[in-house]
């Protein structure tokens, strides 16, 4: 609470808007509450709500002060949903925490927070079901394995990974 308040005093002495400020930051809890954000999206919230740079940095600052705001946190959470419930690949994932801005030891870590052992059961159990999906309307194995492969890099595998998995399933 001392460090909450020390934030919120220096936010007054920089001259801005007291009770604009206070909103925003309060507003920008509550968002930052409902659901793991990173920095790049609280910051664009802000711009949408009308907070200028200087309050947004401010804002952001105090946000990470209390812990609403952590950049490794949101890696991690980031890189475990999207891998392991919504199956998809590190290339994938990578690239959409690219497009966040987010720190690359922050990234590592988030990356690193999905052993290889759980990374790959989820790629075989994709490469199964995309088989069973697509093994009655194919009768050749080789355009069967192309589709397969096409599908997992659609989903942001990578080749080496894919063609490992691939060559433990005897039909292929």
């Amino acid at each position: 609470m001392h460090l909450e308040k020390r934030q919120e005093r220096e936010m007054k002495d920089k001259g801005n808007s007291n009770d604009t400020q206070r909103a925003l930051l309060d507003r920008a809890r509550h968002y930052c509450a409902l659901a793991e954000q990173c920095e790049d999206a609280v910051r664009q919230k802000l711009v949408t709500w009308g907070a200028s740079p200087a309050d947004s940095d401010s804002i952001v600052k105090v946000l990470h002060g209390e812990g609403y705001l952590d950049n490794e946190r949101y890696a991690r959470a980031f890189c475990e949903s999207k891998i392991l419930t919504q199956h998809w690949g590190r290339q994938k994932v990578l690239y959409q925490l690219r497009l966040k801005h987010l720190p690359r030891e922050a990234v590592d870590r988030g990356m690193a927070a999905v052993g290889n052992e759980a990374y790959m059961a989820v790629l075989a159990e994709v490469a199964e079901k995309k088989r069973q999906e697509l093994a009655p309307k194919c009768d050749d194995p080789f355009v069967l394995r192309q589709k397969i492969t096409a599908a997992l890099v659609n989903k942001g595998f990578t080749l080496p990974e894919i063609n490992q998995v691939l060559s433990n399933i005897p039909e292929l």
